[in-house]
């Protein structure tokens, strides 16, 4: 399955949970994150790098802790997380 709009591969679930959590501004670990949403630290910061490819989370210091960018907290709202 992919995005029509840009043939890249759609957003996960997880990836939804992921920006759903960080959506309120705050900076987390991937092992927060993880603990959050449900998943395995792993898991998560696979999929917390290829949001930061898209330009939805971004990578705030070395120790790899993310917050969601503007364009990852409109892909949560109604209507703005491609299918």
């Amino acid at each position: 399955m992919s995005d029509a709009r840009s043939g890249r591969p759609a957003l996960r679930p997880v990836d939804a949970a992921i920006l759903e959590f960080l959506a309120d501004g705050r900076v987390e670990y991937a092992a927060i994150i993880a603990n959050r949403v449900g998943a395995h630290t792993p898991y998560v910061e696979r999929r917390c790098a290829v949001l930061a490819d898209r330009g939805l989370v971004e990578p705030v210091t070395g120790e790899v802790v993310f917050r969601a960018t503007d364009a990852g907290k409109r892909a949560v709202t109604p209507g703005g997380f491609p299918e």
